[in-house]
């Protein structure tokens, strides 16, 4: 798939409005106790521009604050098909406030480990 450059600027918009807030708060040490640490959007496009099409269910099991999730959907995604999973429940909240803006569902974004079965479960 190939983004044009009107979708990769609003990629990297949308990624700077939440560079500050992404973290909610946590400290370096805290992040690399949680192995929190985000993909930027140069390499977020590079990603969706592997991907052959964005019409399903696309689910991101390790979320984080939502970059990628809300880079799929800049990129033509259903924001009701997108789907993801937090560690972190403050990161979670984050990404719940930045998807919701793009018309992500906040029961779309669950706080679980992205290890355990259970975690999978959107249907509550």
């Amino acid at each position: 798939m190939n983004l044009t450059e009107e979708q990769k600027q609003a990629i990297t918009n949308e990624y700077n409005q939440f560079v500050e807030v992404q973290y909610a708060g946590k400290t370096k040490k805290e992040r690399q106790e949680l192995g929190a640490f985000f993909t930027p959007p140069q390499l977020t496009i590079r990603m969706i521009e592997k991907f052959t099409n964005l019409e399903g269910t696309i689910l991101d099991p390790t979320c984080g604050a939502g970059g990628l999730l809300a880079a799929v959907i800049l990129a033509g995604a259903d924001p009701t098909k997108c789907y993801g999973v937090e560690l972190d429940p403050a990161i979670a909240n984050v990404a719940k406030e930045r998807l919701g803006k793009l018309g992500v569902p906040s029961s779309n974004i669950k706080v679980g480990d992205a290890l355990l079965e259970g975690s999978y479960d959107f249907s509550s």
